[in-house]
């Protein structure tokens, strides 16, 4: 059901759940708080307030309210709003519920027993301030901590620690982290604590103008979390590892670098990861950890989304080690030229890590499966799923596992029924790259296309090209062989989303490709 007022000064506002304690008006963000079931009893309640407010109000086949928003905005992506942005402090606790927390209302708390389905209120707020942060569980509690932006102890990072299991009541413990001197740039978006050799230890993304970008190392006196050492940078950079114009496009030129975003730290494998954002790119290192205090070497470097997928942090279990599962946690960015205007943000899909010899390996996560209507799957080959919550997945290879040289494999999503219109994913056997291109997405005329440096080795010791791409109207998440890229486009409005259709081209080359698509519902 719709509830969204069409005029007069409340005009493109929607009925929405004031976290359990009103009904309010609110934009209309498509948000669970604005998703509601009625009856027949309710009519004349609905009737009263649509008079008041000069809403518009109908009802689907389900009795579902689906809050008013633009074509070709995100279904399947629950955490959405105006102003979503980074992720913080994702965690799965001993009863299986993941919970993470984003920076829209100082912290809105979110949970999920599946990764897909979210509960949670953008007016939740712990009262965390309005950066990223970390939970951290230890022997002695659960320690949420974050950069403080206003009033007592701004500069530094303040912790709390919580106060019941479902972590949503917490004790502020005030400042906790005093920013060094030596930091001349940023001092903010600390990491989960973790230990090494049985101490603690905390990152706080920093820089110096000299030095460069750093991660900047405290060791805990204890497993309170309260007291700490500064220890130095456990790394430093002072370049890049390429550049993303303003089309959102990675660009293999190194700049510059003098402040860490968004870092994170933890053992995969048997080696350790190290993410941090150098504003625009989003890169991954991997590598070993050394010394005391410890110290980080990189053996290798990359990016996290070669596309819109920023501010990454990892979740995992209570107690961590380099065999727990591992999950990315991200949302999508900063606006493309292409982006659907008046959809928001959202939190990416939690994404699977994992380390194949010191390459940082990206996939898709299992229960995304929850999201496909069995009986919509189409296999390769013939006519794809139809409409724009789509996933499609292939797997090409040869018998005698030589790859072509040349040609290109892809797909193309949300493609109208004359074929004009149409992103294209897919890979370039005789550049190497995997690809999303955006130059006949949109009403608007483009020349962007997001490339991500792909070699074909990759593919020879994984048997051939893999990949997975999800469509949720113009929010696409496409994966090859470990790598991703996240495009934003924004269709033609005019063609309808349920006539929107997918295709599939191989290469003329002998390569042999199976796999399926699916219809996908939330």
């Amino acid at each position: 059901m719709n509830l969204r007022v069409d005029s007069g000064p409340h005009a493109g506002y929607c009925l929405d759940d004031f976290s359990g304690q009103a009904l309010q008006l609110y934009k209309c963000v498509n948000s669970p708080n604005q998703n509601f079931r009625t009856d027949g009893s309710s009519s004349s309640i609905l009737a009263q307030w649509g008079a008041m407010y000069g809403a518009h109000v109908g009802v689907d086949g389900t009795g579902q309210c689906n809050a008013y928003a633009p074509a070709y905005c995100p279904k399947y992506h629950p955490i959405r709003d105006g102003n979503v942005y980074d992720p913080s402090g994702p965690l799965l606790d001993n009863n299986g519920t993941w919970h993470t927390w984003e920076d829209d209302g100082a912290w809105s708390h979110w949970t999920s027993r599946d990764l897909i389905h979210w509960s949670g209120s953008f007016h939740n707020s712990t009262n965390f301030g309005g950066d990223t942060g970390s939970v951290t569980p230890t022997q002695s509690g659960v320690y949420a901590f974050w950069p403080i932006m206003n009033g007592e102890g701004k500069g530094a990072i303040g912790s709390a620690v919580a106060m019941d299991a479902a972590l949503t009541q917490w004790n502020h413990r005030g400042p906790t982290i005093p920013k060094p001197a030596r930091i001349t740039t940023g001092y903010r978006d600390p990491t989960r604590g973790f230990q090494v050799n049985g101490t603690w230890y905390v990152g706080v993304g920093c820089g110096n103008n000299i030095i460069g970008a750093q991660f900047c190392l405290f060791e805990a006196n204890d497993d309170t979390l309260m007291n700490f050492t500064d220890k130095g940078p456990m790394y430093s950079t002072n370049m890049t590892f390429g550049n993303v114009d303003g089309n959102i496009v990675w660009q293999p030129n190194n700049v510059s670098a003098n402040m860490m975003e968004c870092p994170d730290f933890f053992p995969l494998g048997d080696k350790y990861v190290l993410l941090g954002s150098l504003y625009k790119t989003n890169q991954w290192w991997v590598g070993t950890l050394a010394g005391n205090p410890p110290r980080f070497t990189p053996e290798s470097v990359g990016i996290l989304d070669y596309g819109n997928g920023y501010a990454a942090k990892t979740g995992s279990t209570f107690i961590q080690t380099g065999a727990s599962r591992r999950l990315l946690f991200a949302f999508t960015g900063w606006s493309e030229p292409t982006t659907v205007p008046g959809c928001g943000r959202s939190l990416v899909l939690p994404r699977e890590l994992s380390i194949s010899n010191t390459r940082l390996v990206i996939n898709p996560i299992p229960e995304r499966a929850v999201l496909r209507i069995p009986s919509s799957e189409k296999p390769l080959g013939g006519s794809l799923a139809t409409g724009t919550q789509v996933e499609i997945t292939m797997f090409c290879s040869t018998q005698s596992n030589m790859l072509p040289s040349n040609g290109k494999t892809y797909v193309r999503v949300l493609q109208s029924p004359d074929g004009k219109s149409y992103t294209e994913i897919g890979y370039d056997f005789g550049t190497q790259k995997f690809y999303a291109d955006h130059s006949n997405c949109c009403a608007t005329a483009n020349t962007i296309v997001q490339n991500a440096p792909l070699p074909m080795d990759v593919l020879t010791a994984d048997g051939g090209l893999n990949m997975t791409v999800m469509v949720d109207g113009g929010t696409i998440e496409a994966y090859a062989n470990g790598v991703v890229i996240t495009p934003l486009v924004n269709p033609d409005s005019n063609i309808n989303e349920a006539d929107r259709i997918s295709s599939f081209s191989p290469t003329s080359s002998p390569l042999a490709c199976t796999g399926s698509s699916w219809q996908l519902k939330y």
